[in-house]
């Protein structure tokens, strides 16, 4: 079973992860991709963890549409 996980913050040697269910995990930055950063998406598959390009690349996506209608409508105000 594989389980999607996006880098919520990055401690020291120490990366807090965001589960699907909204809970975290605290894993030693060595077992993750050497590119993480915060907001990250990743897939762990029982064994390691892998970056999910593609969904990274769509939630930021999400994400500057989604400021980008609160700037015009903060706008309009």
């Amino acid at each position: 079973m594989t389980e999607k996980l996006i880098v919520e913050r990055i401690e020291g040697e120490t990366a807090v992860l965001e589960k699907e269910d909204l809970r975290h995990l605290s894993v030693p930055l060595r077992l993750l991709p050497p590119a993480v950063k915060e907001g990250s998406v990743l897939i762990f598959d029982g064994t390691a963890y892998c970056p999910d390009e593609k969904e990274e690349a769509a939630r930021r996506s999400r994400i500057l549409e989604k400021q980008r209608r609160l700037k015009e409508k903060s706008k309009k105000s």
